[in-house]
């Protein structure tokens, strides 16, 4: 599972991220998930948003900031 949070710099983003790899340790998830900055590599893709969240290359979130217990259920999803 490939997880890449985009993200501005924002507080609400680096909790957001600081959440996804606690959520992914519960989970067992054995790559960690990435925090990238060049959000020029979201918009080359026509994916808009000033916080944006890929699970396998699939938008899972834009511009968002959901709890602990509900990223846990959106990971887990993905599991499935």
């Amino acid at each position: 599972m490939r997880i890449q949070y985009f993200d501005k710099g924002t507080p609400q983003g680096k909790k957001l991220f600081t959440d996804l790899e606690v959520v992914c340790k519960r989970l067992q998830i054995d790559y960690d998930p990435e925090y990238i900055r060049d959000m020029g590599k979201i918009y080359s893709r026509g994916i808009i948003g000033n916080s944006i969240l890929l699970i396998d290359g699939e938008v899972a979130l834009i511009d968002k900031f959901p709890s602990i217990k509900e990223l846990e259920n959106i990971i887990s999803d993905y599991l499935k």
